[in-house]
């Protein structure tokens, strides 16, 4: 379900090289806050802070005494218009989660109507034997391996003498 933000009070205060606002608590979704800061990073030190109720945001410049670098009211008019375009956007994010979450879940293959657990994923995966007469599908281990020549068992000796017992042929006498 979205929630509607109306900022009804968004107190500026203007410095020589520092902006500052306050804005009540809950006017605003946290995300938007730190996704409306974040933009200006590169340009400005950045502080958040909880001040009696109220969030307060505070920009001040990186170059402090540059004279034209910082001009603070059209910095002032870009944070709260950045404020208000980061709200919008929390907003379409809540109200389309829902079609984001059916449009993944579609393209995956879930089915959110069937109850019914998806079979063994690793079963589909299983291939039929194919003849590959000329070894295409064949590993470079298996086309490459060095076939060993069968080697035969070393002949034992054969006696001389049916009553020798090493084979030897010669008696020790």
């Amino acid at each position: 379900m979205a929630t509607s933000w109306i900022v009804s009070d968004l107190r500026t205060t203007l410095g020589a090289d520092r902006i500052g606002m306050r804005l009540p608590q809950d006017e605003l979704p946290r995300d938007a806050l730190y996704a409306a800061a974040f933009s200006f990073i590169d340009r400005c030190y950045v502080r958040l802070d909880r001040v009696d109720g109220d969030i307060s945001i505070e920009l001040r410049s990186k170059s402090p005494g540059t004279p034209g670098e910082f001009d603070a009211e059209a910095l002032a008019a870009e944070l709260r218009s950045e404020l208000f375009a980061q709200a919008f956007r929390v907003q379409i994010a809540e109200r389309g989660r829902d079609l984001s979450a059916a449009i993944v879940a579609a393209s995956v293959g879930a089915s959110q109507a069937s109850a019914d657990p998806s079979p063994d994923p690793i079963a589909d995966l299983a291939v039929e034997p194919f003849d590959d007469p000329l070894g295409i599908a064949m590993s470079w281990e298996q086309k490459h391996a060095k076939q060993e020549e069968p080697q035969a068992a070393p002949n034992p000796p054969t006696p001389t003498h049916p009553a020798d017992p090493t084979g030897g042929g010669e008696h020790a006498t």
